[in-house]
């Protein structure tokens, strides 16, 4: 009887036992040195503590340099903003004003005084940030900050919105979107150079109706025409006092025969009146007769030198007169004031 209870118990136990399914941890065995060696690696692992500290001491100081250079690099790149805001107010001001012409010449010729060097193509934008930065600058800056304003314009950025549109946009974005713009987009170099080829084809077409003819021995030809076979007439026109007559009387008093500058400058100088329309002209040749679109033409070049020549005695009558005031923005007021009361007669 109790044997078999004893039996019963013993199945009972070992059916109620489960075997563990734990991993064991099992340690190394540590190598046992002897007490010299054993304080040799005490010291060396000092030393590694040393060395972990001092590198994570360098870590936090050049962290905390880059804080400041960060600090410093938004704070200037604020400040840069803003002054480019105010030169960027000038250069909308000045380019939307009827003295658009007359600033950016003074502004060339101020530079030039200070013998910075500017480019016959140096856009009005690039005239502004050279000389708000002045000779030290790196041509490269001058054409990243002179394009910035450009973009600015293109997208028609108010001035008081420019330093936070450049924040938004990035310097960099603006940079770049300009550059492709200017890639995509005919140059003014490359509509000046259409706008010559109208003027040439001008001339071409004016030989056959010269204004005046005349003779003279081939000795005296070859002394006054070019290589080119071209001369340039100095001379005076007056009108006849006859009231009923509209003729006028013109007198060539020399003959100059003209050279690569001069030839270059005249052409330019016609060229220029033309170049904003110059798709207009070249479609004209191409589909009007030579008669029809010469004398336009010509006429349309004679009007725009007339009204250049008023334009640049207008310039230096009001040089004259600047002397007489001491504060500049009052001049202006009054050349402004004038110009209205032209206009208003007109």
């Amino acid at each position: 009887m109790s044997t078999a209870k004893a039996k019963t118990s013993k199945q009972v136990t070992s059916k109620k036992t489960t075997k563990s399914t734990a991993i064991a941890v099992v340690k190394r065995n540590q190598i046992v040195l002897k007490q010299d060696y054993e304080a040799r690696l005490t010291e060396f692992n000092e030393r590694q503590g040393e060395v972990e500290k001092t590198i994570r001491d360098w870590g936090q100081r050049l962290a905390k340099t880059q804080k400041g250079m960060k600090k410093l690099n938004e704070a200037y790149r604020q400040f840069l903003y803003k002054l480019l805001q105010e030169a960027y107010a000038v250069y909308k001001e000045a380019r939307s004003s009827e003295l658009a012409d007359d600033f950016f010449a003074e502004l060339r010729y101020e530079l030039k005084s200070k013998d910075i060097k500017i480019q016959r193509n140096t856009t009005d934008a690039a005239l502004i940030i050279r000389f708000v930065c002045g000779a030290d600058v790196a041509t490269k800056t001058v054409h990243d900050y002179s394009r910035v304003l450009m973009g600015a314009e293109y997208s028609n950025v108010k001035s008081d919105g420019f330093a936070e549109w450049l924040q938004q946009q990035t310097m960099t974005k603006v940079i770049q979107n300009q550059c492709e713009i200017e890639n995509q987009t005919e140059t003014r170099a490359d509509r000046m150079s259409r706008a010559r080829r109208v003027v040439m084809r001008l001339i071409e077409a004016r030989e056959t109706k010269p204004l005046l003819t005349g003779k003279t021995t081939a000795y005296k030809a070859e002394k006054m025409l070019s290589s080119d076979g071209l001369w340039i007439g100095i001379g005076n026109a007056k009108c006849r006092m006859d009231r009923e007559s509209f003729y006028a009387d013109i007198n060539l008093a020399m003959f100059l025969p003209p050279n690569i500058d001069i030839e270059f400058y005249i052409i330019n100088s016609l060229a220029r009146q033309i170049v904003d329309e110059v798709e207009k002209y070249e479609e004209q040749i191409a589909t009007l007769e030579e008669s029809m679109w010469s004398d336009e033409l010509w006429e349309q070049l004679v009007s725009a030198g007339f009204e250049e020549s008023q334009k640049t005695a207008e310039y230096w009558s009001n040089r004259q007169q600047a002397a007489r005031y001491e504060n500049q923005a009052d001049f202006i007021k009054e050349v402004i004031k004038v110009k209205k009361k032209r206009n208003n007669k007109g």
